[in-house]
């Protein structure tokens, strides 16, 4: 029997899906214009790296095509998986299978057509799917990553007892997430959910899943000045697209979180079923 509370935060999560598909299948190609094909931050090696975005973003990537370390011809598993870019790249350079799945239909249904585009249609696919209720058998893939995607998921623990299920025994997950910080102001609040880095951690081990690296890397995802104003620009010229979107305050923040260093943190987490 369902409980009251129970029944009322499946209706919040509900309603928190709804809202993250809405902003996804309308946002995603404005986006892309002006962050390019890769859906998530970027990584600076150091204050002399002045890579723009699109490097920027596959340097992250690389980050954690180094963590997860498939072997050839392994399955993994893309948990929010965007418009594709991150499993293109990961399919390339590690010679595996990748299958993403994202509650957007717009997004999976625009990483099936580049996944054709790219030449990579055999071997990286994508599903409309819920991370919370994963269409595969248990033990059906030989690692997994996610990409900014568990910061919509306000059940976090419930998506990775999910994730592990899929994985076989010994697989290994890599997470790249923002965390909240004392100073923290986070754009889109009814669709992102952030814990401090500690309950993180946390709730990863209360999934059942064992830690093997847990890494502040906030400084590295920060961008260049020239790359925030940049990017501040081309936003304000869009904003046309984007403000019916938002609306005129949401978008103010949206420009002001652009401009200036990010208040929230960034970690990478590398994680393994046993």
């Amino acid at each position: 029997m369902t409980s009251g509370a129970q029944a009322d935060e499946g209706k919040a999560e509900g309603k928190v899906e709804d809202k993250v598909v809405e902003f996804y299948d309308n946002f995603t190609e404005v986006f892309r214009d002006i962050w390019g094909d890769n859906l998530h931050v970027g990584y600076w090696y150091d204050d002399s790296d002045e890579a723009g975005i699109e490097t920027a973003t596959d340097q992250l990537t690389d980050q954690l095509i180094a963590r997860l370390a498939p072997q050839p011809g392994r399955r993994i598993l893309d948990v929010g998986c965007g418009v594709g870019e991150p499993a293109f790249r990961l399919a390339r350079s590690a010679d595996v299978e990748v299958v993403g799945v994202s509650i957007s239909s717009f997004q999976v249904g625009r990483a099936s057509e580049r996944a054709g585009e790219h030449g990579l249609a055999e071997r990286v696919s994508f599903r409309h799917a819920d991370a919370a209720e994963l269409p595969f058998p248990d033990a059906s893939f030989d690692g997994a990553w996610a990409f900014e995607s568990l910061i919509h998921m306000p059940d976090k623990e419930k998506v990775l007892r999910e994730i592990k299920r899929v994985l076989r025994p010994g697989s290994t997950l890599v997470l790249a997430d923002m965390f909240s910080q004392p100073d923290t102001e986070l754009t889109f609040q009814d669709i992102i959910t952030t814990p401090e880095m500690a309950e993180y951690r946390a709730v990863i081990e209360r999934a059942g899943l064992v830690v093997r690296e847990f890494t502040d890397i906030t400084a590295n995802t920060i961008a260049p000045q020239p790359v925030r104003e940049k990017l501040a620009a081309d936003l304000l010229a869009r904003k046309d697209d984007v403000i019916p979107m938002t609306g005129p305050e949401e978008f103010e923040r949206m420009v002001d979180g652009v401009r200036v260093p990010r208040s929230y943190g960034y970690l990478l987490a590398t994680v393994t079923t046993d």
